[in-house]
């Protein structure tokens, strides 16, 4: 082989290995970005007809203004599945998001009206045409498009397939809430990560708001039959940035809230029809061993 051969060999052979080497960089973050849902097989009988993966701004091209909320939860990528199986017909929507805090956050104000569940106490929520669950960083919402009661079995099926893959996770609420004075209605607790979350929640509060950065809001409205009360944790998104603004509690006791300290955040209490019970109610629910 000549001088000038043997070199072009090894251009080729160095060029193979160069171009073998980024395809194995490439694929090797794809591997971790694999998403935990269903395959056809193990579903007998099923068809998966579409699936596809939106990572960034590709989530507006698929809900548009909706993505927003996933945005300012703190959305990393989503899978969608359209699933025919047993006569029934499915949309599966699988949300990874940035923390499990997130997931729980989207979680929390996306459930209805549910059958069975309850948001806090089972993390799943089952109505009709729905079932919603979160574990660790992911969000799912199924939809069957019957409504009837065996779409809504197979629905809970496919769900625990992919409950089996992600594996149990689950956020611990703050220590307030279990209080006995919550049983029954901790499963309402809903948390609000930002000014569209506000909107959505909270909208009278939104303006209480206004110019501050990077909260999180434990929220809950605790119904005794007797009286109605809004029930706020506020508190940094990450606790290492210190106590929350000060401005945020002169805020809420302007707009008729009680105020108490609780832990670096603030405990707010307002009684919907004007009550001064909301102290009393303040120095009840602190008392619990936390």
């Amino acid at each position: 082989m000549s001088e000038n051969n043997y070199s072009h060999s090894v251009v080729r052979i160095s060029v193979r290995w160069i171009a073998a080497l980024i395809l194995c960089l490439v694929a090797l973050p794809l591997l971790g970005d694999e998403m935990p849902v269903p395959q056809q097989d193990d579903l007998p009988g099923s068809k998966i007809s579409r699936q596809e993966v939106f990572t960034g701004g590709a989530l507006w091209g698929l809900i548009n203004g909706g993505a927003d909320l996933y945005f300012e939860y703190g959305f990393d990528r989503m899978i969608l599945q359209e699933i025919s199986w047993q006569g029934e017909e499915f949309r599966l929507e699988l949300y990874r998001m940035t923390s499990p805090l997130s997931a729980f956050g989207i979680f929390s104000v996306s459930v209805h009206g549910c059958i069975e569940g309850g948001p806090s106490s089972t993390g799943d929520c089952l109505n009709r045409y729905q079932h919603q669950l979160y574990s660790g960083n992911y969000y799912l919402s199924l939809i069957n498009y019957s409504g009837t009661t065996k779409a809504r079995e197979l629905a809970v099926e496919i769900s625990d397939i992919i409950f089996s893959l992600i594996g149990e996770e689950r956020i611990s609420l703050p220590g307030i809430f279990n209080h006995e004075v919550f049983r029954g209605s901790v499963d309402q607790v809903k948390i609000v990560m930002g000014m569209l979350g506000l909107q959505n929640i909270l909208p009278g509060e939104a303006s209480l708001f206004e110019g501050i950065d990077d909260y999180l809001i434990w929220y809950l409205v605790h119904d005794t039959g007797e009286q109605k009360n809004d029930i706020m944790i506020v508190e940094r998104k990450e606790r290492w940035q210190g106590e929350f603004p000060g401005i945020a509690g002169e805020r809420l006791q302007k707009a008729g809230y009680s105020i108490k300290g609780y832990e670096q955040g603030l405990l707010a209490v307002r009684a919907a029809n004007g009550s001064e019970k909301s102290e009393d109610l303040i120095d009840l629910i602190l008392s619990v061993d936390r």
